[in-house]
C-alpha cells in the first residue's frame, strides 16, 4: 500500500472515530441535562426515545420523498408543516415557544393522529396507529423550555441516516436500556435479557431471510434486534427485495407496557428495521388455540415474564390452565410455532420439574416437538435484575411431526461475567464451548444426553442434574440450591391456593 493510500485510510479512521466521539458526547450531554433537572433515568430514557423517534422518522420521510421525486412518483408526508421535526426543532432560540408547542400542540396531535378531520386521510395507515400507541402515554419530562431546547440541540447533532451514527447510537441505547432495567428491576416479573445470552440463543435458532421471527413479549426488542444483525452478518449480498422483506415482513412482536413498547420500536429503528410489526397489547389475553398455520412463525425467541398470576378467565384460553405466566407463555409459543420452526425460550428452574400444569405442558413439548437442547444457566446470571435460576429450552417443530428422541444438556457455570451484582467480565466463558459442542451434541464434563423415554418415566422431569458430579447437591452452588428450594415452595403455595379456591367454590 502506498504512503498516500495509508494516510488516506488513517485519515478516514480518524474521522470515523471523531464522529463516534461526537455522537457519544451528544447523547451524554442530553442525558446529563435531564439528569441535572431531576429527571429519573427511566423518564429521561423515555424522553430520549421519543425525540430520537421523531427525528429518525423525519429523516426517513425526507428520504422517501427524495426517492419518490427521483422516480417521479407521488409522496405524502405524514408529519408536515410545523409538525415536522426539522421545522419545530429549529426553535431552540425560542425555548418557551418550543415548550408550549410540544406540550400544547405536537403531543396532542400525535395522540389523535388519524382520527381528526385534518389527519383522516391517514386513518387506515398503520403508522397512524403506531403514533397513537406510542404517544398515548408519552409525556415531555423537560419542565423548562431552556432545558428542552438544550436536549433538542443535542439530538439535532445526530443523523439516523448515517451508518456510523446508528451503530454508535444502538450501542449507547443498549446501555440506556440497562439503566431503565436497573431502575425498575424485577417489576411485574420482567427482566432485561443479557446481550450475550441473546446472541447465543440467536446463534442456535439461526434466523434467515424469509423467516417470520416472533417475540410474544418483546420488551426492548433485544431478541428481534439481534436477529436482524445476525441475518445481515450471514447474508453476503442482500437484494432490494431481501431488504424490503427484512424491514417489513420479518419481525413480529407484542408488548404490554407502553413505555417498553416505545423503547423497543426505537431499538429496532436503530438496528435499521423501520417496519417491524410490533403491537401494544396483552399476548396472553389475545391467545387463541388452533392458530392457522399461515399465521405461525418460523422462529420464536423469548424471555417471558414469570412470577405473575393471571385471572381464571384468561386461563380459559389455554389447553392447560395455570396461574403462572411462564407456563402460559410457553403454551402460546408451542401453539404459534409453525412446522419446520425453531424456538429458544428462557424459563425459570421450576418449569423443568414442577408437577400439575407444568408437567402436562412438558409432556406435550416432548411428544409434539423436538426438545433437542436444554442450556442450564447459572443462578444470578440475570443480576442485577434477578437471581432466579433459569434455563433455555431449544426446540423444533419437525416437518414430519416427530417428537423428542433425546435431550442434550449443557450446564453453563461461567457465562463470562461475575455472578454478583456488578457482573464484571471474567475469563473462561463457556458459551463458545456450548455453541461448538451443540451441533454434534458432544458429551463432556458439562454436557450429557438423556433419552426421552427416561424423562417420561420420571414424570417428564427435565431437571438439569449433571451426572458427571458425584453428588449434585454436594457440588451445586449455594445460590442454585436456594433457588431450587424456593421454586418448590412456590409450587406448594400455588397448589394450596388452588385447593383453597376449590374448597371456597364448594361452599
Amino acid at each position: 500500500m502506498s504512503t498516500a493510500t495509508t494516510n488516506e485510510a488513517n485519515g478516514s479512521d480518524a474521522r470515523l472515530e471523531h464522529r463516534r466521539q461526537e455522537v457519544r458526547q451528544a447523547v451524554k450531554n442530553a442525558c446529563d441535562q435531564m439528569n441535572s433537572d431531576g429527571v429519573a433515568p427511566r423518564d429521561y430514557v423515555e424522553q430520549v426515545a421519543w425525540l430520537f423517534f421523531l427525528k429518525a422518522f423525519d429523516e426517513a420521510e425526507t428520504r422517501h420523498e427524495q426517492e419518490a421525486a427521483f422516480d417521479d412518483a407521488p409522496c405524502v408526508r405524514r408529519l408536515d408543516g410545523d409538525y415536522r421535526w426539522s421545522i419545530w426543532a429549529r426553535r431552540t432560540d425560542r425555548p418557551d415557544e418550543m415548550l408550549a408547542f410540544v406540550n400544547g400542540t405536537l403531543l396532542p396531535y400525535l395522540q389523535t393522529f388519524g382520527t381528526t378531520e385534518d389527519t383522516a386521510r391517514f386513518a387506515s395507515d398503520p403508522v397512524a396507529e403506531r403514533f397513537r400507541r406510542i404517544f398515548s402515554t408519552v409525556r415531555n419530562h423537560s419542565r423548562r423550555g431552556a432545558s428542552l431546547a438544550r436536549v433538542v440541540q443535542q439530538v439535532n447533532r445526530l443523523h439516523f441516516s448515517d451508518e456510523t451514527d446508528v451503530i454508535v447510537l444502538s450501542a449507547l441505547y443498549e446501555d440506556l436500556l440497562k439503566d431503565v432495567a436497573k431502575d425498575s428491576a424485577g417489576y411485574a416479573g420482567e427482566f432485561y435479557t443479557q446481550r450475550h445470552v441473546i446472541r447465543a440463543m440467536v446463534e442456535v435458532v439461526r434466523p434467515a431471510i424469509g423467516d417470520r421471527v416472533y417475540d410474544p413479549c418483546f420488551g426492548t426488542a433485544g431478541f428481534l434486534a439481534e436477529s436482524a444483525e445476525y441475518i445481515r452478518r450471514c447474508s453476503r449480498a442482500m437484494s432490494a427485495a431481501d431488504l424490503d422483506t427484512l424491514g417489513r415482513h420479518t419481525f413480529f412482536g407484542v408488548e404490554i407496557k407502553p413505555l417498553t413498547y416505545l423503547l423497543g420500536i426505537m431499538n429496532m429503528l436503530l438496528h435499521r428495521v423501520e417496519g417491524a410489526n410490533l403491537e401494544l397489547g396483552s399476548t396472553l389475553e389475545r391467545h387463541a388455540r388452533n392458530c392457522p398455520e399461515k399465521g405461525k412463525y418460523h422462529v420464536i425467541l423469548a424471555n417471558p415474564p414469570y412470577g405473575g398470576k393471571l385471572p381464571r378467565e384468561v386461563q380459559s384460553n389455554f389447553a392447560v390452565r395455570s396461574g403462572a405466566t411462564e407456563i402460559l407463555f410457553l403454551q402460546h409459543i408451542l401453539e404459534n410455532l409453525r412446522a419446520g420452526g425453531r424456538a429458544g425460550v428462557v424459563v425459570p428452574e421450576g418449569v423443568l420439574f414442577r408437577g400439575g400444569a407444568d408437567a402436562k405442558v412438558r409432556e406435550r413439548l416432548l411428544k409434539e416437538f423436538d426438545l433437542h437442547t436444554v442450556l442450564s444457566l447459572p443462578a444470578n446470571c440475570f443480576l442485577p435484575y434477578t437471581g432466579v435460576k433459569t434455563n433455555v429450552l431449544f426446540f423444533d417443530r419437525r416437518d414430519d411431526g416427530r417428537g423428542t428422541e433425546s435431550v442434550w444438556y449443557y450446564e453453563l457455570t461461567n457465562d463470562g461475567f461475575e455472578l454478583t451484582q456488578t457482573r464484571r467480565p471474567v475469563d473462561g466463558s463457556q458459551i463458545p464451548d456450548f455453541l461448538s459442542m451443540r451441533e454434534s451434541r458432544e458429551v463432556g464434563p458439562n454436557s450429557w444426553i438423556i433419552p426421552a423415554a427416561e424423562i417420561a418415566a420420571r414424570g417428564y422431569d427435565l431437571s438439569a442434574r449433571n451426572p458427571n458430579r458425584a453428588s449434585d447437591y454436594e457440588h451445586r452452588p449455594a445460590a442454585e440450591l436456594v433457588q431450587s428450594i424456593r421454586a418448590k415452595e412456590e409450587r406448594v403455595i400455588e397448589l394450596l391456593d388452588e385447593l383453597a379456591g376449590m374448597v371456597g367454590g364448594g361452599r
